[in-house]
C-alpha cells in the first residue's frame, strides 16, 4: 500500500519497515504488516455519513509520454451544481475509495503520493495511466480553470465517492473571540 511520507518522517517510517520503491517513486507499507503504526501516512477514509459525490475527470496528454490520460480533477456538489477542484487533500480521501482498477477502466492512472521536483516534496496526485508520471496539481488546476471559464463540454463522471463538506470547501474557521 502506498504511503505519503514527508521527508522529515522518512527515518521513522524506515524503522517501521516502510520501503522506497524507486520504480514507482513511492513509499510502500510492507505486505502483511499492521497498518496502525503507518496510519498517519495512509489514505484518509471518509465517514459513512459524508455525502456521496460525483467525481469528474479531465482527459489530457501526459507531459512525459504524450499518451492521453484521464485525471481526477473535481467533485460535484449536487446541491449547488458546482465543480470543486480536487486538490492533494481531496485526492488522499478519494484514494481510499477508488481502486486503481476502477481508475484504469476509465483511462486514469492510480491516485498515490508522488514526488515533485518542482515543489521538492511528495503529495497525493494523479499519474499517467501509461507511464505513471506525476500530473502536477498546478498544471491540472490551470486546465480545470480553462474548462470552467469556457465550459464548451461537460466533464465525464468517472466515479462516486464520499467526501465531506470540510474537504470540499475547507474546514470552517473558528470564530475569534472578541476581547
Amino acid at each position: 500500500m502506498d504511503l505519503d511520507i514527508p521527508y522529515m518522517d522518512q527515518d521513522q517510517a524506515k524503522a517501521l519497515g516502510a520501503r522506497w520503491n524507486s520504480e514507482s517513486r513511492s513509499w510502500l507499507m510492507p505486505p502483511g504488516s499492521d497498518p496502525l503504526p503507518f496510519a498517519k501516512w495512509l489514505p484518509v477514509s471518509p465517514s459513512p455519513d459524508d455525502p456521496l459525490r460525483a467525481i469528474v475527470g479531465l482527459r489530457q496528454p501526459c507531459w512525459k509520454c504524450r499518451e492521453p490520460t484521464m485525471a481526477v480533477v473535481a467533485c460535484k456538489d449536487d446541491e449547488l451544481g458546482e465543480l470543486i477542484f480536487a486538490d492533494a487533500g481531496m485526492l488522499q480521501i478519494l484514494a481510499s475509495q477508488i481502486s486503481a482498477e476502477e481508475l484504469d477502466a476509465v483511462g486514469a492512472g492510480p491516485l498515490r503520493p508522488r514526488y515533485s521536483y518542482t515543489t521538492e516534496c511528495s503529495y497525493w496526485s494523479n499519474g499517467c495511466v501509461r507511464c505513471g508520471a506525476l500530473l502536477g496539481e498546478f498544471p491540472l488546476f490551470e486546465e480545470f480553470s480553462e474548462y470552467m471559464s469556457h465550459q464548451n463540454f461537460e466533464l465525464p463522471v468517472i466515479a462516486h465517492a464520499r467526501v465531506s463538506q470540510d474537504v470540499v470547501y475547507g474546514a470552517p474557521e473558528e470564530d475569534e473571540e472578541e476581547p
